[in-house]
This record gives structure tokens, C-alpha cells and sequence, in this order.
């Protein structure tokens, strides 16, 4: 069953529960970076690896044995580098380029945060947290939860608030914590509550699936399994292979074909045309909150950066801030964390926070208050 971009958006404007893919991330990078999907990447790492796997193996399992190969702490890098820190020289170059503009928020932001306005909740299959935040956060301040393994500490941040925040699920995990990939990461996902969370969050409510190939067949088993306790199915995409959109049929989803220049474009008439309308503030506090984290990767990362600062004072090397310091250092080492600044566009990454803070505050609205914890 096919319809129209315009039928299927009708049909779920009451709200619905949202499934992205890497196709969103690809939207808030704009022309910057390349987004690899999971096929390219998985040659990426094989390649890094060492490793010639069949091309019929599932992912999961060709990813096992590159994690095996490189060791957890090599293969954390490659992919917290591939999926987020790029993704983040992305976001500040597109913010450099349109922060002394008429508007300080690009419009790729704008359409990503007019698809998230009637989402609840919302599920990220991407391992980068960005897209989420301009999903939702232009809506008020919300909550991401992500898969990570049992008793694994990792840097969380959480906006102060009295009001609700909606949720926001990452059952990948996240490429700057934690990530559920392999298949032994599978396996032992099995066993905890983020396993089914993506199709459970779809109870009884109407699913819109955008920039996913559904390649996975562990997600297309839990949705053979549970349709009849989902509402309508809308799947958004550019292509639908035979043998998919066979499944898709024999499933009752209806498959609605556009090109992804087409479909951001409508989601851009609905803000126009008023039919979709932000939080007064919320869409540009978004987008600050977006490049402030981005700013913190390209900066470095965020756990190294009390050592960074503190190589230009006198603090003794010896003292307990310094001993602090070389801690919070070293786990963002096993994190990931790039260890460098980058320069963006010949600019200081912190720069250009700083003046999309300032276009903020300029604007009349408040700058978040911001929590973290490890």
C-alpha cells in the first residue's frame, strides 16, 4: 500500500510515535560531512580491521569480529569520530556561516524540529545525540535515555527544569557513552528493557518511520510480532526494494515514496504556513544547545577539558584539581573523546557558541541551565 507525502502527513497530525535513521542525521549535516550508513561504515571498519567478511553476514555479526580485532577502545574512537565528532565540525560550520544572518538558525534545524513537534515518543536509532536534541528540545527540555551496559559509567547532562520533559530513547546507545552493534552487544541487550523498547513505545498509536531502511531484521521481527498491537504504519523513504516493500505489503505498512529534498521542504511549508508553531524561544534554544555540545567535541571533548585549561595556569602539578583533572582526562581517553580542538572554518570552535549565545540572549531568551553528571 503506497499514498502521498501529503495524505500520510494528514493522517498523523494528531501525533505519533517517531523511529529515526541515520537519513536524519544526514539532514542536520547538511552538505558539511558525509554520513556513512551502516553498510559503507561497516566497510570502513572492516577495512581498519583488517577483516574480509562475506557481504550476506548480518552487520552485527561483521562488526563483532572488527571490535574484536581493534579492541573496544580503537573501535569506541572510529565510531565516535565517523558519527559524532565530524557531525559536530558540521554543525558549528553551518552555525559560523548563518550566526550574523538575518535568521541565526539554519533551515536544515528548522524541518528537523518541525517532524519532531508532534512525535511522543521518540526513538533514535542513530548513535549520535544531536539530532535528537533538534528533534525535540524545540518543544521544552526533554529527557534522551540510552542503552549502555549494566554498571557503566558515562557523562550524562540534563537541562534544570520544573517542567515535563518528553522522552527520547536511544536503544543503540550512544557513540559518546555506550553502543549496542555487535552481536555479542545484541546478546546481551537480550537481556535488559531497551531490547524491545522501540516497538513497545508504539502501543496502540500510529508509528512514523523517517530515514530507515529497516534493514534490521531484528526490528522487522518485533513488528511482524506485535502489528496487531500498533496503530497505522507510515514509512518514509526515498526507495523501497522489492523484497521490502514486499514485507512492507504482507504487514499492512503503507510505504510513502519521496525524494528526502521533497520531504524536508513540506515539513519547512507547515512551519511557513503556521501550521506548525514552536515554543516561544524553543527552536532557537535548540539550536544553541546543539552547537554548545558540538563546540565541546571540536574543542576537545568535554571530560578532557578541566586538563586542557589547566596546562595555562600555575595550578601544581601534584595538587588534588590536577589529580581530578588527569582522571576526568583519561576516561575521556576510553570514551572517545578527539583529545584536540579543531578549528572551524579558521575559527575557534568556543567563538562560535559564544555567539550563538549572544544572538540568543539578544533575542530576549534565556540560556539553559545545564547539569552534568559521570
Amino acid at each position: 500500500m503506497e499514498t502521498s507525502l501529503d495524505d500520510a502527513v494528514w493522517a498523523i497530525n494528531e501525533g505519533y510515535c517517531l523511529w529515526v535513521g541515520a537519513g536524519v542525521t544526514r539532514q542536520i549535516a547538511g552538505a558539511k560531512t558525509a554520513v556513512p550508513l551502516w553498510g559503507p561504515l561497516t566497510k570502513e571498519l572492516e577495512s581498519a580491521a583488517g577483516v574480509l567478511s562475506p557481504e550476506q553476514d548480518d552487520f552485527p555479526s561483521r562488526l563483532d569480529r572488527c571490535k574484536a580485532l581493534l579492541g573496544e577502545t580503537a573501535f569506541r574512537r572510529f565510531l565516535r569520530v565517523r558519527y559524532y565528532t565530524e557531525l559536530c565540525c558540521a554543525v558549528l560550520s553551518q552555525a559560523a556561516a548563518v550566526v550574523d544572518g538575518e535568521e541565526f538558525v539554519p533551515e536544515n534545524a528548522l524541518c528537523l524540529a518541525a517532524l519532531g513537534q508532534m512525535a511522543n515518543p521518540i526513538i533514535s536509532f542513530n548513535i549520535e545525540p544531536l539530532s535528537s536534541l533538534l528533534l525535540a528540545r524545540p518543544c521544552g527540555p526533554f529527557l534522551l535515555r540510552f542503552q549502555q551496559s549494566i554498571a557503566k559509567r558515562s557523562l550524562t547532562w540534563r537541562e534544570q527544569t520544573a517542567r515535563f520533559q518528553r522522552l527520547v530513547y536511544h536503544p543503540h546507545g550512544l557513540a559518546t557513552a555506550d553502543t549496542v552493534m555487535t552481536t555479542q552487544e545484541y546478546k546481551a541487550n537480550r537481556q535488559t528493557l531497551a531490547f524491545g523498547l522501540a516497538i513497545h513505545a508504539c502501543f496502540d498509536n500510529k508509528l512514523a518511520i523517517v530515514g530507515m531502511s529497516l534493514d534490521d531484521q531484528y526490528l522487522r521481527r518485533h513488528i511482524e510480532r506485535f502489528r496487531a498491537n500498533i496503530g497505522q504504519i507510515y514509512w518514509f523513504n526515498s526507495q523501497f526494494p522489492d523484497e521490502l516493500a514486499s514485507w512492507a505489503e504482507r504487514c499492512g505498512i503503507v510505504r510513502v515514496l519521496c525524494q528526502w529534498s521533497d520531504f524536508w521542504h513540506y515539513w519547512r511549508g507547515l512551519v511557513t504556513d503556521r501550521s506548525i508553531q514552536f515554543d516561544c524561544g524553543g527552536l532557537e534554544t535548540a539550536w544553541y544547545l546543539a552547537v554548545s555540545e558540538a563546540a565541546d567535541e571540536a574543542e576537545g571533548g568535554y571530560l578532557g577539558s578541566l586538563q586542557r585549561s589547566l596546562t595555562r595556569t600555575h595550578i601544581a602539578a601534584d595538587s588534588d584539581l590536577a589529580a581530578l583533572a588527569a582522571r576526568m582526562a583519561q576516561e575521556g581517553d576510553v570514551a572517545g573523546e578527539p583529545g584536540k580542538k579543531r578549528l572551524i572554518d579558521d575559527r575557534e570552535p568556543s567563538e562560535i557558541a559564544h555567539r550563538v549565545r549572544e544572538r540568543l540572549l539578544a533575542a530576549g531568551f534565556q540560556v539553559p541551565i545545564i547539569t552534568r553528571s559521570y
